[in-house]
């Protein structure tokens, strides 16, 4: 609510929405758009060949959701547009989408099946290939419907939106190629994320995808770069800071033992999280070495609560759109 952004202390500017991908009504809009009358539009929408096609074809959420994109683009309502993907190795289907859609429509599958009711004509039509019949036959078997009339309508009308389809997946992969278009890749500075990361950005470069940048989050800090805690860090001076733990807190022998065990092990787990803090350290640096010399990147570190309200998201910030000093130093 508003009211939230004031005693954030922020003036709201603009509107920002949000929606979920509804990737069966998308697929269904999809074909309202190109089908060339009411009439094609029923008989399509109504087709059981096509209510089982569009169910499957709505599952590959990748290619509905660029569809979904390039409508909301092509409005020109919005300033700013963000989709986001799932992790790294189902995000390369995204960038796949559109041109698995242009394949498929041109493949040799699909014009084996549509080649019959094209010959064909309006007036009448062919009778199908033996192997085509026995599919189609399989089709009937399952759904109790006459196979061969569902489709025949079902591809007859398809027809008139053959190109529409074609040409909406060539103008959709064109979106992701326009310099208005950018990439930010997402990752954690674990092992396996860091080499997602990598993948996905010499996929980008290798599909000329403008790659805008990368964000390393929740990358733990270097502790031993603080003097106060440097010192204890190594087996000596943590035992020196245990006893000296003790003998503060400690007033009978006891209670001083009981409180050196305590502060040893607050000393353990600050050395753990100082080798963690090593090796996401080593991680970004292969990372960066991977990297072009000028792409931008950005580290975010492990915060100690969730990120869940405008201060948490304001923290972010500092981080992501910093100063150029802070972000020189960052990378």
């Amino acid at each position: 609510p508003p009211q939230k952004f004031a005693d954030a202390g922020l003036r709201v500017k603009g509107e920002l929405h949000a929606m979920m991908l509804d990737t069966k009504r998308t697929f269904d809009e999809l074909v309202i758009k190109h089908s060339l009358n009411d009439e094609m539009r029923q008989k399509i929408l109504g087709n059981v060949l096509y209510q089982n096609l569009s169910n499957a074809f709505a599952g590959s959420q990748e290619y509905m959701a660029m569809e979904k994109l390039y409508e909301i683009y092509s409005r020109g309502k919005y300033d700013l547009i963000v989709l986001d993907t799932p992790p790294t190795k189902h995000a390369l289907d995204f960038l796949e989408a559109p041109k698995r859609m242009t394949d498929f429509l041109d493949g040799s599958v699909l014009k084996w099946f549509l080649k019959p009711y094209f010959s064909a004509g309006k007036v009448g039509i062919r009778m199908f290939q033996r192997s085509t019949a026995v599919i189609l036959g399989t089709l009937e078997k399952v759904t109790g419907v006459t196979a061969l009339k569902v489709a025949s309508d079902f591809f007859i009308a398809f027809e008139g939106m053959y190109d529409g389809f074609k040409e909406r997946a060539k103008a959709v992969y064109e979106m992701l190629l326009d310099q208005a278009t950018a990439f930010v890749l997402v990752t954690s500075p674990e092992d396996i994320t860091i080499e997602e990361a990598m993948f996905f950005y010499d996929k980008l470069i290798e599909y000329d995808m403008p790659f805008c940048g990368l964000i390393v989050n929740k990358v733990y800090p270097d502790l031993a770069s603080a003097a106060e805690v440097a010192g204890i860090l190594d087996n000596e001076g943590s035992e020196d800071f245990a006893r000296k733990i003790g003998s503060s807190l400690g007033r009978t022998a006891d209670e001083k033992r009981a409180m050196e065990a305590v502060a040893a092990r607050m000393v353990k787990n600050l050395q753990d999280f100082q080798m963690l803090a090593e090796i996401d350290a080593q991680n970004i640096r292969r990372l960066r070495e991977h990297l072009d010399e000028e792409a931008p990147m950005r580290t975010v570190p492990f915060f100690e609560t969730d990120i869940y309200d405008i201060g948490g998201l304001t923290q972010v910030n500092k981080y992501v759109f910093g100063d150029e000093e802070g972000r020189s130093a960052r990378r």
